[in-house]
């Protein structure tokens, strides 16, 4: 995976979270913007998941 910009997450989250201030993703340091970007990507995929049961195949 290439490395997303500081502005590209701060879009992202400001569009997922459109309650939260943008201003209060711009206060977060890089690591902490990234690790909210983790847990709501993880979040997301989580939901995911639940809708669409995985089958197995048998070979």
């Amino acid at each position: 995976m290439t490395h997303l910009s500081r502005t590209t997450l701060i879009n992202a989250l400001a569009k997922v979270k459109p309650e939260t201030p943008r201003v209060m993703f711009e206060a977060l340091s890089d690591k902490a913007l990234d690790a909210e970007f983790r847990a709501v990507t993880a979040e997301y995929n989580e939901q995911a998941s639940q809708l669409m049961p995985v089958s197995y195949w048998e070979v």
